[in-house]
């Protein structure tokens, strides 16, 4: 058990890394840039402790071409006491806190007045390793700047980061200072909890599909809300499993499209077999008569968009009327119901019913945390797909982590709601 915190550790290796890589050229070396900062001790600190244990981190970063270094400040370390990160930095698990760290240099060099106000850009990173992330090339950061002149990194669960000091050169890149951890992508069924999408989510179980739309890499998933399920009512409630998957199949790329890429007029083949059409109308955005209402969501396998109504390959060419604040169902059975179809197909993890004789409904479910699994590790299920009007229940449920890094999302999924 480690007894050494991690802040006397970083203290006690203070001046480790000055002069490493250091060239007579114009630009200071890294360590000396750090080093020089009175805001950035805690993470210089923690880049000393990553060159102890993995130096290959750092000595490998002229391979890049150059690499942009996101800087946490001592106020963003700060905050950690409050948030999930709490445990992974107390007691110094260098595994957790390694992987975080390459989550936060970008590659290539980036610099800040180089951004076109409003558009943002998607920026691959040193995070690569399987059990954090199942994006080719390294997981993705979003980097915008808004009016104003404020510069935010966007990453997992829609976490921000704003920019405090910017474009501090070195001779291997960059370093950007920032007021918050980047939190690394959570798999689609933690993501879809924290932002209570949860018919969407129940839909995945109930049609047998949370492996495949959790594990494939690289994909774009376009998630209906909540209130488009319930518009639909019968209309999908009632659907078979078969029936089912066929949808949702049909909400899914086998490749990632950020919102900059959903240029109007474009065709995208979807996992179903039929093609998805992307509209404009002024501001708005469509994939086919869906309104987009929520963009660029990163997940671990790639990216997460939300629309405002269930797409139907049965209509393939639905066409919107940008006239309307809510499109009207692609569904012509449709009928609007007050409850979430198929949330109680999510599997129960927390506060979960006793379940008593043979032929009882309820549901016993324990969770797989740290294990590289999409489903509940024990217990026993009834087939049904009913329904459940509880929002708190279902947001309550299913935390299953889908990777393998001794409970990693345990550690980093909630942190957003707190830094």
């Amino acid at each position: 058990m480690r007894t050494t915190s991690w802040r006397s550790f970083a203290a006690a290796t203070v001046g480790l890394i000055a002069g490493v890589n250091a060239q007579t050229g114009q630009l200071t070396d890294l360590g000396t840039l750090l080093s020089g900062q009175k805001n950035l001790t805690t993470f210089y600190g923690l880049i000393q402790i990553d060159l102890q244990k993995y130096p290959q981190i750092l000595l490998q970063l002229p391979s890049f071409n150059g690499v942009t270094i996101l800087a946490p400040n001592n106020d963003a370390f700060d905050k950690i006491p409050y948030s999930s990160l709490n445990n992974a930095f107390k007691n110094n698990d260098q595994d957790v806190i390694t992987n975080v760290l390459e989550y936060h240099i970008l590659q290539g060099t980036r610099l800040a007045a180089q951004l076109v106000p409003g558009t943002p850009v998607f920026i691959p990173t040193l995070l690569t390793s399987p059990e954090y992330t199942n994006v080719t090339g390294g997981q993705n950061v979003q980097n915008v700047e808004q009016a104003g002149d404020v510069v935010v990194f966007v990453s997992g669960l829609g976490s921000r980061s704003t920019l405090t000091q910017k474009d501090l050169s070195f001779n291997g890149g960059v370093v950007q200072v920032i007021d918050s951890l980047l939190i690394p992508p959570a798999n689609l069924t933690d993501t879809l909890n924290a932002f209570n999408y949860t018919a969407f989510e129940g839909g995945l179980y109930a049609s047998d599909l949370v492996e495949t739309f959790t594990t494939q890499p690289n994909v774009t998933i376009f998630a209906p809300a909540d209130s488009a399920f319930q518009a639909l009512g019968p209309a999908i409630a009632n659907m078979t499993s078969d029936e089912l998957a066929t949808i949702l199949d049909y909400t899914i790329l086998p490749k990632i499209v950020y919102s900059t890429g959903l240029t109007n007029g474009t065709k995208f083949l979807t996992q179903q077999g039929e093609n998805i059409t992307i509209l404009h109308s002024g501001n708005n955005v469509y994939v086919n008569s869906a309104q987009l209402i929520q963009a660029d969501i990163l997940i671990a396998n790639g990216v997460l968009h939300v629309i405002d109504n269930v797409l139907n390959p049965q209509g393939p060419g639905a066409q919107p009327n940008p006239q309307l604040a809510t499109q009207v169902p692609a569904f012509a059975s449709a009928s609007s119901i007050d409850f979430l179809p198929y949330t109680s197909a999510i599997p129960c993890t927390v506060s979960c019913p006793v379940s008593s004789t043979s032929g009882s409904s309820s549901i016993t479910r324990t969770s797989s945390v740290g294990a590289q699994s999409t489903g509940a590790s024990t217990g026993t299920s009834t087939t049904s797909h009913s329904s459940s009007s509880s929002k708190g229940l279902a947001a309550a449920m299913a935390r299953e982590t889908g990777f393998g890094a001794a409970g990693l999302m345990v550690a980093l999924g909630g942190a957003v709601l707190m830094i």
